[in-house]
């Protein structure tokens, strides 16, 4: 069947190949010579059979042999004049023509003959196709069509004799016909296929020839380092790349040997790599000429055709410059980039090294939780640079203490960790041990900082913790630490305090009493409670301040200094700050309602965190105008601390808090660390002294002092003068003997009073002119 297939594809054109077109027409050279030959013997043989009518037939087929000769001449002279379409057409056609004109001599002039000589025109026709098969079998198409036309009108004509011997030749060439037709097709098969394997084998060869040629390329020209050493580990070729990577000449290392190099470090890695395999070497490296490299070396087997081992490679690569940049990113990653010291990562890092350590599950560790004071004033008043370089003095100093097994550790901000491992199996040696490490700390903050030529007094407050053997939780240490510092920090400046399940237990109660803080607005357990300042000449009254308690259902009454940092943290401040505004003016509504405001004004403190809100003017006056009080009867107290920390903003909202007719007071002064040049540039009203300097007044003469130069300089910028904290009569007569102009508040004239309390005490002159049962602001 794929006979017929084939047979039937031949009424399509395709152009064969070139090399084909070239050796049909080199071929045909001495073919059609001997074909003019036969030709003429045809002539010579049925001219005096069949007359002259054979001589138009013999004109017409060597004209056609000739043109054949004449193409393939030109073909060979001029390849170009035609396309290789044009050629092959041209060939085809005249081939065809000629078996045509042959097969004609078997259709026309047989028949006129004896059956010697018929059979005598058979033989020659069968002879000159195969002859022609063998010139055209390059191209089978042009074959098989060369056969089938000269052929099939042989062997009808071989039918139309109707003798037994022209049927059994008639059936020979159709056989004939079949066979050749098959051999073609097989012949051109073969050559295919042979014709692809040579362009496989041709190609192959190209690829082997490329491998090689980039091969030897790649080892000459790779940016990395090779070189080969047989199994002896004698070198025995390189690349310049590795020439240039350790500044070497070729003779410097070609047929050295690898064992005697002058680093060894490697060796082993090169020697396994010739019985197990690829082996990858890490690490520093001292060449021959004396320089010091990182390098990342790769040695492989090289193996002959029977997979012996015959030698090795080496790929070397200079990785100095990346394991530098790797060593300072690490030492980045792991330290503060401003003091160098261990960041918190690196400190986890060595608390890591410290608790996998054996010693850790018989030895007492030492962890310090050191928090500067003071610190955010320095960097607020004289800049971040002078708390940068401070921070860098600290650390400094502290580095003293370092021994080499120790760690200290910049968390962030002002605070350190200092770490000392394995102090002592016992606990009692171990405190002792704490207590000294303390005293040197404290030693170390004695001494004024001096940055820039200012001499800076800082202290720290230390929370320490003893890290029992086995304690393997860092997390856990560290909030320990952290729990212990906040405590010693409480407890005042230069404190110091060691870690206790106590600590613990306060910081469960803080924790609730935070929680509970949150929904004691909504539970009305806060009560405003008012303390008057009067007149130190006469004690009338001039003024209350606003004070807030909290009733709480458990602790009864909790006072500010208590719940206050709590709300601060927890982010109420804002919300009972304004629940307070509300209250106090409520209750000047209310007493005015009822002729009893005798007051200049009521003051209130407010919070930073609420002050420095962009709604909080708005917000403020809002309150106000709901309940028709006039800006000049509330007075905002601000403590000193507040000021300093938010000074350029704090400074903008008085400005504007001023331009509305609200006054404001600095409160708690002198406790703080602010320049007289806030008081300048911040136009307060009224100036309030703290307690702490009345407190030991009439013992500390220098308190006294302080008072009096804190006074004059309230008068200079036209303050008045409120003095907190007076107990006693002789404190009263002591500040009355400085200015008897002051005012004064303390528990010597009231405590803290509920409204009603106050109202009874000292706006009704002790005489309530109400019918009301409850107070009309609460409820």
């Amino acid at each position: 069947m794929s006979i017929f297939k084939n047979l039937f594809r031949l009424r399509h054109h395709q152009v064969v190949e070139k090399k084909v077109l070239e050796e049909l027409f080199f071929f045909e050279r001495s073919t059609l010579i001997t074909l003019i030959l036969l030709e003429t013997i045809f002539l010579y043989i049925l001219m005096p059979l069949v007359g002259n009518s054979i001589a138009a037939w013999y004109g017409l087929i060597v004209t056609l042999t000739l043109w054949r000769l004449y193409d393939g001449y030109d073909f060979r002279k001029n390849p170009q004049r035609h396309s290789s379409i044009v050629w092959h057409k041209k060939l085809i056609v005249k081939v065809w023509l000629t078996a045509l004109l042959l097969s004609a001599l078997a259709l026309f002039v047989v028949p006129q003959l004896d059956q010697y000589h018929q059979l005598f025109i058979f033989i020659m026709l069968l002879g000159i196709s195969a002859g022609a098969v063998k010139t055209l079998s390059e191209d089978y198409r042009t074959a098989i069509g060369y056969l089938l036309i000269l052929l099939l009108p042989t062997s009808v004509e071989m039918l139309l004799l109707m003798r037994t011997d022209t049927f059994i030749l008639a059936f020979l060439l159709i056989l004939y016909f079949f066979t050749q037709t098959s051999i073609i097709l097989h012949a051109y098969q073969q050559s295919r296929d042979l014709e692809k394997k040579k362009e496989e084998i041709s190609k192959v060869q190209e690829e082997l020839f490329e491998k090689q040629r980039m091969l030897q390329l790649f080892f000459e020209q790779a940016p990395i380092g090779i070189f080969s050493y047989d199994k002896d580990l004698n070198v025995t070729n390189c690349n310049d790349s590795f020439l240039k990577l350790f500044n070497l000449q070729k003779e410097d290392i070609i047929g050295t040997n690898l064992a005697h190099s002058t680093d060894a470090r490697s060796l082993k890695v090169i020697i396994n790599s010739l019985t197990k395999g690829s082996q990858t070497y890490v690490g520093p490296y001292h060449s021959i000429t004396n320089m010091e490299f990182w390098v990342e070396a790769k040695y492989s087997p090289i193996t002959n055709k029977e997979g012996e081992v015959i030698g090795g490679m080496a790929l070397v690569e200079d990785k100095t410059k990346e394991h530098i940049a790797q060593q300072e990113l690490l030492h980045l990653v792991s330290h503060d980039s401003l003091t160098s010291l261990s960041n918190r990562r690196g400190f986890d890092e060595f608390m890591l090294q410290m608790i996998n350590q054996k010693k850790h599950l018989t030895h007492i560790s030492l962890l310090f939780y050191l928090d500067l004071n003071q610190f955010k004033y320095v960097n607020d008043s004289l800049g971040h640079s002078y708390g940068d370089k401070l921070l860098i003095a600290i650390s400094k100093r502290l580095k003293k203490l370092l021994e080499p097994n120790c760690n200290l550790t910049r968390l962030g901000g002002d605070e350190f960790i200092f770490v000392v491992p394995f102090v002592s199996r016992e606990k009692d040696e171990a405190k002792r041990k704490a207590d000294d490490y303390v005293l040197k700390i404290q030693e170390l903050f004695a001494k004024p900082f001096v940055v820039d030529g200012i001499h800076l007094h800082i202290k720290t407050s230390i929370g320490i913790v003893i890290i029992e053997p086995d304690s393997c939780n860092i997390e856990e240490i560290v909030r320990h630490a952290d729990i212990s510092m906040y405590q010693a920090k409480k407890e005042g400046q230069e404190f110091i305090s060691f870690y206790n399940t106590k600590l613990d237990m306060e910081r469960k109660k803080t924790f609730d009493l935070q929680h509970d803080l949150a929904s004691a607005l909504q539970k009305n357990q806060l009560e405003l409670f008012f303390q008057p300042i009067v007149n130190i000449k006469d004690d009338s009254l001039r003024a209350a301040e606003a004070l807030i308690r909290w009733q709480h259902p458990d602790k009864k009454m909790i006072l500010p200094i208590d719940f206050i940092p709590l709300a601060i943290e927890s982010g109420v401040i804002a919300d009972i700050g304004w629940w307070v505004l509300d209250q106090v003016c409520c209750h000047i509504a209310d007493w005015k309602k009822h002729g009893e405001w005798k007051m200049q004004y009521v003051s209130i403190n407010i919070n930073a965190q609420q002050l420095l809100k962009k709604d909080f003017i708005p917000l403020f006056l809002e309150k106000l105008h709901e309940y028709d009080i006039a800006p000049k009867d509330i007075k905002i107290e601000i403590t000193e601390t507040s000021l300093i920390d938010n000074f350029e903003i704090t400074q903008r909202v008085i400005k504007e808090l001023q331009e509305y007719g609200i006054k404001c007071a600095i409160d708690d002064f002198g406790t703080g660390y602010s320049s007289l040049s806030y008081l300048k540039k911040l136009s307060f009203s009224v100036l309030k002294i703290d307690r702490e300097f009345i407190r030991d007044m009439l013992s500390n003469e220098e308190n006294v002092t302080l008072i009096r130069t804190i006074i004059e300089i309230g008068k200079q910028f036209d303050y008045s003068i409120v003095v907190e904290g007076i107990e006693e009569e002789e404190q009263k007569n002591a500040i009355k003997a400085i200015d008897d102009s002051l005012s004064y508040q303390g528990y010597l004239v009231s405590p803290p009073v509920s409204e009603e309390e106050f109202r009874n005490r000292f706006l009704s002159n002790g005489m309530s002119k109400r019918n009301e049962t409850s107070h009309v602001c609460y409820g």
